[in-house]
């Protein structure tokens, strides 16, 4: 589930002290009232203590007896309103202490039309070599041009059967690294005319070659990660993030595209270099600059720490959002060099394109420092998520390794 700090309550505002020059004029008004009713309606001799404590001291004693009820009553409201504020302090530190899980990547694959390698696809950026071509589509009666997997357009079932071998084959040998006993998840996003073919076969091979059962998750995308930090996190297990867009009727400028990540809620021996991904934040184009700032607590970066961005989506790519969002919360990196689109060279891949910026930021991180990932997964849909990944370093809560 999402960290929502807005969720949290305002603070409680300082209740204020009652008036001393009010309670004194009402005072004065009392005593003069319990003068003037004793003297109006006293029959007697007006000597004595009778008379006197009549006239003074029971006006007095009443005026203290309301005085000590409204005294009593701030006291207990300033008592509850600091105490308020107090579990409030305490639950933000809570919400901002488990906002700030990570995960490790302990491995990627990635398949474009631009090459199956990070550093493939960053030579293709650098060149500003667009990959988009005509090409036809399975649910399109006309070509479009976009950066197509031609492959698939030819043999689809045979082509899925060797993509879900060569996942099996990457997730097989990270897993050999890992722990025998250590749970496994597994979350798969394609589309849906493919989904219950590569699943059966996703799941059977990954059980057969590696010996191990890989549960699947109801979510997709970075949701379905963000619930897996919060709902997995006492125990120490993988998610293997899996993600074929290979749209049947893509758009102009589109992008076919297969990821998948390996990513661990602990620190694996095995793979001391490991970068992490912090807790993605979803948000919308007008809130972009909160939602860039809430990322950042959550990685716990300062914005000039950044050092450069990736962002994907046609909210992110036609709009001055994004760059705004930069400016607002001050990051030092240059938006021209540094702030890279990838739907203009690689084209748009949909639920993929998180995955694919993530997998370019990650190959860049380890030299040139903090990097943030904005992706629009889904063209029509307002969701924009950003997230950070940094080098590791030793994180307050988690506890051991894997």
């Amino acid at each position: 589930m999402p960290v929502w700090l807005d969720a949290i309550p305002e603070k409680a505002a300082q209740i204020p002290r009652p008036n001393t020059r009010r309670w004194l004029l009402f005072l004065a008004l009392i005593m003069v009232a319990g003068i003037v009713l004793t003297f109006w309606n006293w029959s007697t001799e007006r000597t004595g203590f009778v008379f006197w404590f009549t006239a003074l001291g029971l006006p007095f004693c009443l005026w203290s007896l309301i005085f000590s009820l409204r005294r009593f009553a701030y006291k207990a409201a300033q008592v509850g309103a600091e105490s308020r504020n107090a579990a409030r302090e305490v639950l933000i530190e809570s919400e901002i202490c488990r906002g700030q899980r990570c995960a490790w990547i302990l491995g990627t694959h990635i398949q474009t039309i631009a090459g199956n390698k990070p550093s493939q696809l960053l030579t293709a950026m650098s060149q500003f070599m667009p990959q988009m071509d005509m090409s036809q589509p399975r649910g399109c009666a006309i070509p479009v041009r976009y950066a197509a997997l031609t492959e698939f357009q030819k043999d689809l079932p045979r082509e899925l059967k060797n993509t879900v071998s060569t996942l099996s084959a990457c997730v097989q040998n990270i897993v050999e690294l890992l722990p025998q006993s250590i749970p496994c998840w597994l979350m798969l996003d394609c589309d849906n005319d493919i989904h219950a073919q590569v699943e059966e076969q996703l799941s059977s091979e990954l059980s057969e070659k590696t010996g191990r059962a890989f549960r699947l998750m109801a979510g997709k995308g970075l949701a379905a990660f963000d619930l897996w930090l919060d709902k997995r996190w006492d125990t120490p297990c993988v998610l293997v993030a899996v993600t074929l867009a290979l749209p049947a009727a893509p758009q102009e400028g589109d992008a076919d595209a297969i990821t998948m990540m390996m990513l661990s809620n602990r620190k694996a021996v095995a793979f001391p270099d490991a970068l992490r991904l912090h807790r993605p934040e979803r948000g919308t184009e007008p809130t972009l600059t909160k939602t860039l700032n809430r990322a950042l607590l959550w990685a716990k970066v300062q914005p000039e720490q950044l050092q450069g961005s990736w962002f994907s989506g046609t909210s992110l790519a036609q709009g001055s959002g994004w760059n705004n969002a930069c400016e607002e919360n001050q990051v030092t990196f240059s938006l021209t060099e540094e702030n890279v689109c990838l739907d203009s060279v690689l084209g748009y891949a949909g639920h993929a394109s998180p995955w694919l910026a993530i997998a370019l930021a990650g190959a860049v991180s380890g030299e040139r420092g903090p990097q943030v990932i904005a992706a629009q997964p889904v063209s029509d849909k307002d969701d924009i998520w950003i997230t950070v990944i940094t080098k590791d370093e030793a994180r307050k809560e988690s506890t051991g390794n894997v």
